[in-house]
């Protein structure tokens, strides 16, 4: 697909980590209509399904304890969030495509140097915070399998005593399975874990693909609207195509505000996905801190705080690009009031109230359809979570 568009270096730099993480689960926009695209995500899509069934029957047996059984929830819960992550953007994938070739037209088209310097800097923000929530989420995915490697298992000469390959061995899995699978046969095990650390990075590849894609475009979107707030203040009257200026750049704004609806669409069911799941987790997790504190077990308490943090930066990260994208589509009104209006003509003059009237309208980045994302939604999510863990502190302390 891309001998199809004109790319660009900078559309390029843009884009090659969304290309290539979500290439992996066939959820890339532009190879959305390809059969093996099709292939993969129907691939992960099963092996997402196959997560979410044996951690669901593990949290259900409860053979080993409340330890075990939470551990699993929370797994769980992770991968019914990836998984409606993997089926909104395949699913809209049409809003996808037109945000994608946007950014590809944009990097195209002949701009001055300090609007492609603002484009970059929104460019180079949205692909460095994707990588690092790439990183971290496969170092993540990394941590489970280096701790729960059964090595005197998989490497028999460590053992003073040689297993023939019909004798069971230790039930250590990645996932929370110990319920489900039990003790099994050397190759049968070796199979299980195999298919756990595809489930692991299936999960890891569609949360932080998503996540990376999603503030990507946030920040792509943010740097074309004030780029064209840069168009609205620079307007000169005496120009004599300043008629044609604005009506394009009005033209411009309409187009802005398709793809920022278009931007909604791809991901706000995504979004509330998310958000659904962290305000539980955290709950969970701070009940599980509160306990851990009481009982005085402080390593069970240090990876209950890692875990609430890991949640507060990843729905700050959705709370932030919306915030963003509210802020600066709000500031359009200011940017055509900045141009010097009163020494237009009076026929371009009227059009610019319909452009300050539209810009009093923010666009908000929702979850669901019904809570926005930005910093005050951030800060009552805080609120609401730290008033739950109050009482729940006072309860079990009686």
């Amino acid at each position: 697909m891309k001998e199809s568009r004109n790319w660009t270096d900078e559309s390029h730099y843009a884009l090659n980590v969304y290309e290539k993480v979500l290439g992996i689960i066939g959820i890339w926009p532009l190879n959305a209509g390809e059969f093996t695209s099709i292939a993969r995500c129907c691939l992960a899509i099963l092996i997402q399904i196959s997560t979410i069934g044996s951690l669901s029957l593990e949290a259900y047996r409860q053979c080993l304890g409340t330890e075990d059984m939470m551990e699993a929830f929370l797994m769980d819960l992770s991968s019914v969030v990836s998984l409606s992550k993997l089926l909104v953007i395949r699913l809209t994938w049409r809003h996808s495509y037109v945000l994608v070739t946007s950014i590809i037209d944009d990097w195209s088209m002949s701009r001055d140097a300090r609007q492609r310097e603002v484009m970059m800097r929104y460019t180079h923000v949205g692909r460095v915070v994707s990588l690092t929530i790439l990183y971290l989420g496969y170092a993540s995915g990394v941590s489970f399998l280096f701790m729960a490697v059964p090595f005197d298992s998989l490497l028999p000469w460590l053992n003073a005593t040689k297993a023939s390959d019909n004798d069971t061995v230790a039930t250590t899995y990645f996932l929370a399975t110990y319920c489900v699978f039990g003790s099994l046969p050397t190759i049968t095990y070796t199979c299980v874990l195999l298919l756990q650390v595809v489930q692991i990075f299936v999960n890891a590849t569609s949360h932080c693909g998503n996540d990376g894609f999603f503030f990507g475009i946030a920040m792509h979107l943010c740097g074309q609207f004030e780029v064209l707030q840069m168009d609205f203040a620079g307007i000169e009257a005496e120009e004599r195509t300043c008629k044609k200026k604005i009506r394009m750049l009005i033209g411009r704004h309409c187009h802005l505000i398709r793809l920022a609806d278009s931007f909604e669409y791809a991901f706000n069911m995504a979004i509330f996905a998310q958000v659904s799941m962290s305000v539980l987790l955290l709950c969970v997790e701070g009940m599980q801190l509160i306990i851990s504190l009481k009982l005085n077990d402080n390593i069970a308490a240090i990876k209950h705080i890692v875990l609430i943090m890991t949640m507060l930066v990843q729905l700050y990260l959705y709370c932030y690009a919306g915030d963003q994208l509210e802020y600066i589509t709000g500031r359009i009104g200011y940017s055509a009031y900045d141009s010097p209006w009163y020494n237009f003509d009076v026929k371009v003059m009227k059009n610019l109230p319909m452009v300050m009237l539209r810009g009093k309208l923010p666009h908000q980045t929702t979850a669901g359809k019904f809570l926005p994302m930005n910093l005050f939604s951030y800060k009552e999510i805080l609120k609401a979570t730290g008033s739950y863990l109050s009482v729940l502190r006072v309860m079990i302390n009686v």
